[in-house]
């Protein structure tokens, strides 16, 4: 079987072009990234070329070894019995395989997240959002993984009294006979009214109410927060707040429609022009998803953001600072003209700001300080911003962490009850000291963790998917929380032990006191006590007209007093929430484990993040550059073979220079990386990591096998930030030195994975007039054209529909050669829309059965996500004079320093002429009717010829059966029948029934949720015969006609990627349906579209200009296709004219 060979145009090595990368390998352009692009089989095989060769003798040995083995297993070699128990009075809603479907909310410090419940037989499996919900948005990645923490093997299970096991009935004795008066309880974030109404009855009793999380930021006032509309925002400045990330802020869908750029029509109802295409300045200090959105990006260290927003509003008439020459010199690093550049460019952006007026937006940062959010709330009422508006909130009333512990050293507190989803012992400096003087405490909580164990008691808790209860949104509408199967482990809720504080009783048989107090709290707050009003607010998920009312907020600037400028000597160290596990509370979640950070691509661990400026002047720089990995192989018996792999960089013995970090008069060890776009004399360090290990490293909580805090996901992983931060500095903290080391870490990246040969991949454009590509029109005519594709030759299909004359090279006379001609699947992904957040990837893997790998697996490219989230930062080197590339000339050095970031959603794109079906010698890879590259596994052979001809390195191989073996205990998976299985069996309550489970040697890939196209045709045609049931007609006289009534409804259908994106921007749809979102965007795509749908009935769809197809030169027709970005800069600022490049002028 032969592979099909691309020979793509080769990257100039002279630097000729502007450059777009992944990873420091890709940028520097080593041998082993070159190495990487060109090597035979895709990554996850662990031979090189020499080992591929096969001796007469190895091949004995492995035959007489597979012999063996077999032979050791004949011996009682039975399958198991297990028997189907059916139900003695099966409840007559629930059919055997097919699903149910309830509204529901995951309760957020963030803001409630309402959402749509998937089930089976009472098994939650999926979690999608509500959009009938008027807060309707998509989903992140922690609410999709949230399902598994339902699962999870490591939950509690156990009432704890001072780590022996205790009864309900003693839990209640002893929380009942607690003097209320000298008692704390400490509640998380969210917003829940049930739960206000129940606190605020046991503080009426002498009860302190105390509110914590450990990312959550200083309050800008009491009982007062901020709501905000990114629909009214044209103009938005953001001092260090991710709110498309860790920092949610807003609607993420409201912003990305006024994010969607250009003339195109392909959106009706959310398109915008480009002039009215809003305007996003970002200033922080290493890459957020917000900042890789924004169109002018400023980094600086985090206590000089104070200074940036001192400036821009001293320039808006709000206070009078302006930052002394030396200080921004350092804030515009790189620069020629320091001073100058940065005075412009404060100077430009203040005055956009003031001529959006109303429309202007400031926001702050949770974890700046309570002074840079009265600099931005000043600045919004300067400004009269109609995007931002305060609300009255009960939340902000409660106290905080620094009030329970003043109150525990005096002894005016003696009890407290842990009711936050946050871990104080583990995450809040010296407070189990002060734990240790209250006479008992309580913790409740999903798992044991170390807050766990210093209390007196532990209540194992109920998921929220278990629960009843009530939050609010964002902007305070009340959304019901109903629970979809009964406590798993006996785990009691939130307002259980509320209601039991209160001297109520526990659940018991079908009493449920949760459900009382929900709709209590539901009729006091509609005065409609009815059982109707409580079924149809349960229906909606939601109780109408129940959002925040209007509060009153002013801020006076303060005066500005900053630190000393930070230097390589005395560095800046942020404490980053993480962008999967949040404060660690999701330690024990594989699915975001194992998720790659959006922007330095990690897994299963964190590291330490530097600016390569700062990396270069400690020393580091080279450290990493000069990295040669090297893998063990598997031999059979005992053999084990290393060889060095030069192909990536990365694999299981790739490995991270280890630094040690001294800050606050404490040191950590820990891994770093090259970040691009970070601050220089900065470091991040992302927090919630390193709860426990027994490896021997330093910088985590020794594991201790008789109070276990984390499970066997979470053993292992990463290094505690946590034990750097004080309380007087518990985001950012100055002084911090590193010191290099000989030594070296593991880590599992996954930025060079799948790279693909080919320039301008992921493409933007310009709103702004670029020197020799023309105004905004004009770029998006050329989209087509950027990269390879604006040279590349014609290419001869390796098909031949019917009446082609490709081969004579005359004009192609073809006639359909499609099956079906009434669906035909297709997909258009937006860039200018795509944050990268990764939770289309952890939807992918809920939805479709995708299995956890590890980390060893995932560092020898074996990860098995279907959809990769793949990150390019790009920066202009060479200034564009007279339409074309002067390479004798460099542009400034901050430019380079400064690179803009696109993410790209990579997935198969389901080839019309896909080269993976021409090479299966097994027909395991076939076209269905309607246009979809499928997978028979039962036929799959393993012979993995389809991977290595995929120019999109989309499939993904099972080299181990990783759903059966517990793939994170070391060497396990090599042991085969004789490795443990997975712990429980709890987890595989989760897996959709629709989905086969594949086991080892099978591959697979997307299939654009094929179980769910299936399922609405189905649905379709029953409705369809329904209706002509309805009118009288018999079941012999029933004619269902093949297009009218069997199309799927416009736009019904969502894959599970795109049914989750928060920002819109994944379409999909029949290519054969005018009015589909999808044929909008990409037009009239398919050749044959006009033969099916005849003269009369066809329209012609022109498309968006932004549309273009991956990899276009290879010609394998892909169905999923992409729209460029588009930067809307301000081109008065100083860096307008190097924004919008970064592939236009690839070729």
């Amino acid at each position: 079987m032969s592979k099909r060979v691309w020979n793509p145009p080769v990257t100039p090595s002279n630097g000729d072009t502007t450059t777009a990368w992944r990873s420091v390998g890709e940028k520097e352009g080593t041998k082993s990234f070159r190495n990487l692009l060109d090597k035979e089989f895709p990554q996850g095989d662990s031979l090189n070329e020499e080992e591929q060769k096969v001796s007469r003798r190895n091949f004995t040995k492995l035959m007489g070894a597979s012999s063996a083995l077999a032979g050791i297993g004949l011996v009682s070699c039975r399958r198991p019995e297990t028997y189907i128990v059916p139900y003695k009075k099966a409840p007559e809603w629930i059919i055997p395989g097919t699903p149910l479907y309830y509204a529901s909310t995951r309760p957020s410090a963030a803001g409630a997240v309402p959402l749509v419940i998937t089930t089976y037989e009472g098994r939650p499996t999926k979690l999608e959002p509500n959009h009938d919900h008027p807060d309707a948005s998509g989903t992140c990645a922690q609410t999709q993984a949230s399902v598994l923490d339902l699962y999870s093997p490591s939950r509690s299970r156990k009432i704890l009294k001072g780590g022996k096991e205790a009864t309900k009935s003693e839990l209640k004795s002893s929380l009942q006979s607690l003097d209320l008066a000298k008692t704390a309880l400490v509640f998380g974030n969210d917003d829940s009214p049930t739960r206000n109404r129940l606190a605020k009855g046991l503080a009426s009793k002498g009860a302190t109410l105390i509110s914590y999380e450990a990312t959550s930021g200083e309050p800008l006032a009491v009982g007062v927060s901020q709501i905000v509309d990114f629909e009214k925002a044209s103009r938005i400045l953001s001092l260090d707040c991710d709110f498309l990330g860790t920092d949610p802020t807003g609607n993420p869908k409201a912003f990305s429609k006024k994010r969607q750029g250009g003339n195109e029509n392909y959106d009706q109802e959310h398109d915008v022009d480009a002039e009215k295409m809003n305007r996003l300045y970002q200033v922080e200090t290493q890459f957020s998803l917000t900042g890789g959105m924004a169109d002018h990006r400023l980094r600086v260290a985090p206590s000089r953001v104070e200074a940036v927003a001192g400036a821009i509003a001293s320039a808006l008439g709000v206070g009078s600072y302006n930052p002394g020459d030396k200080e921004k010199a350092a804030l515009f690093p790189g620069a020629e003209n320091a001073v100058a550049e940065f005075d412009s460019w404060v100077k430009e952006c203040a005055a956009d700001l003031k001529n959006a007026g109303a429309s202007a937006l400031i926001l702050a940062g949770s974890r700046q300080s309570k002074g840079v959010k009265q600099i931005a709330a000043a600045m919004n009422a300067k400004l009269g911003s109609t995007a931002v508006r305060a609300v009255q909130t009960d939340l902000g009333q409660y106290g905080s962490l620094a009030d329970l512990t003043a109150t525990l050293e005096s002894g005016a507190i003696e009890n407290v009850i842990f009711l936050t989803p946050s871990n104080p012992v583990f995450d809040a400096d010296g407070f189990a000291e002060v734990l240790g003087k209250a006479k008992a405490s309580v913790h409740w909580g999903l798992r044991t963790d170390a807050t766990a164990w210093a209390c007196d008691w532990h209540v194992p808790a109920a998921h929220y998917l278990e629960s009843w209860g009530d939050a609010r949104t964002q902007t305070g509408v009340i959304s019901l929380i109903q629970p979809m199967i009964l406590p798993l482990y006996g785990g009691l809720s939130e307002l259980d032990l509320l209601h039991l504080l209160g001297g109520g009783d526990l659940p018991q048989g079908e009493f449920f006191p949760a459900m009382g107090e929900v709709k209590t709290t539901l009729a006091e707050t509609t005065g409609k006590a009815d059982d109707e009003a409580w079924r149809n607010a349960l229906t909606n998920g939601f109780v109408e007209g129940t959002s925040y009312k209007t509060g009153e907020l002013s801020a006076v600037p303060p005066e500005i007093k900053l630190p000393p400028l930070p230097s390589p000597n005395s560095l800046e160290v942020v404490f980053a929430t993480d962008d999967s596990l949040l404060d660690g509370r999701f330690i024990d979640n594989a699915w975001l484990q194992e998720a790659p950070d959006p922007v330095t691509k990690i897994t299963w661990d964190n590291a330490a993040q530097i600016s390569p400026v700062t990396a270069k002047a400690l020393g580091i720089y080279d450290k990493v550059i000069a990295l040669e990995p090297k893998t063990p192989l598997m031999r059979i018996g005992t053999e084990v073979k290393v060889s060095k792999r030069y192909e990536t960089g990365e694999g299981e013995g790739n490995h991270s220079p280890m630094i040690d970090l001294t800050v606050n008069g404490r040191e950590i060890r820990v891994p770093v990386l090259i970040a691009y776009g970070h601050a220089d004399n900065a470091i991040t360090l992302p927090v919630g990591y390193g709860q426990a290990a027994d490896d021997g490293r330093s910088g985590a909580v020794k594991y201790d096998k008789s109070k276990p805090v984390v499970g066997l996901v979470g053993l292992n992983t990463g290094f505690n930030a946590f034990e750097l931060r004080t309380i007087g500095t518990p985001y950012f903290a100055s002084g911090g030195v590193v010191q290099t080391t000989d030594e070296k870490y593991p880590v599992a990246l996954t930025q060079e994975h799948n790279s693909m040969y080919g320039r301008a991949l992921a493409r933007e454009v310009s709103t702004n007039k670029l020197e020799g590509k023309g105004d905004f029109a004009n770029q998006m005519k050329n989209v087509k054209k950027q990269g390879m594709d604006s040279h590349a030759p014609d290419n001869i299909s390796l098909y031949k529909p019917e009446g082609s004359e490709t081969w004579s090279k005359t004009e192609l006379a073809q006639k359909t050669h499609l099956a079906d001609k009434i669906h035909q699947w297709g997909m258009a992904i937006d860039l200018n829309t795509c944050t990268g957040c990764n939770a289309c990837l952890v939807a992918c893997q809920a939805e479709n059965n995708i299995p956890v790998v590890g980390k060893t697996q995932v560092a020898m490219g074996r990860e098995m996500h279907w959809i990769r989230m793949d990150r390019y930062f790009a920066s202009q080197e060479h200034p564009v004079e007279h339409g074309h590339v002067n390479h004798s000339k460099e542009n400034p050095e901050w430019v380079t320093q400064n690179p803009e970031s696109i993410p790209q959603p990579v997935a198969c794109v389901q080839c019309e002429m896909a080269p993976c079906e021409t090479v299966c010698p097994v027909n395991a890879t076939v076209h269905t009717e309607e246009g979809i590259n499928s997978m028979a596994y039962n036929r799959c052979i393993g012979t993995r010829y389809c991977a290595n001809n995929c120019p999109y390195k989309a499939r993904r191989f099972n080299f181990f059966d990783y759903n059966k073996r517990n793939p994170l205990i070391k060497g396990n998976l090599y042991k085969g029948p004789f490795g443990e299985k997975q712990v429980g069996q709890t987890p595989s309550k989760q897996r959709n029934p629709n989905v086969t489970v594949r086991m080892r040697g099978v591959m697979e890939k997307c299939t654009y949720c094929v179980q769910r196209l299936e399922s609405a045709k189905i649905k379709q045609k029953q409705q369809q015969k329904v209706k002509k049931y309805a009118a009288g007609k018999k079941s012999h006289e029933v004619a269902v006609d093949r297009v009218k009534d069997l199309r799927v409804k416009t736009d019904s259908v969502k894959v599970a990627c795109q049914d989750a994106c928060a920002s819109n921007a994944i379409s999909f749809g029949n290519l054969l349906d005018n009015t589909s979102k999808v044929v909008r965007a990409k037009g009239n795509v398919l050749d044959s579209v006009k033969i099916i749908q005849g003269e009369k009935d066809y329209k012609e769809i022109q498309g968006s200009d932004r549309n273009y197809d991956l990899l276009q030169y290879v010609n394998t027709r892909p169905r999923t296709s992409y729209l460029a970005r588009v930067k809307n800069p301000n081109e008065k600022m100083p860096d307008a004219k190097f924004l919008g490049q970064a592939t236009i002028n690839i070729h």
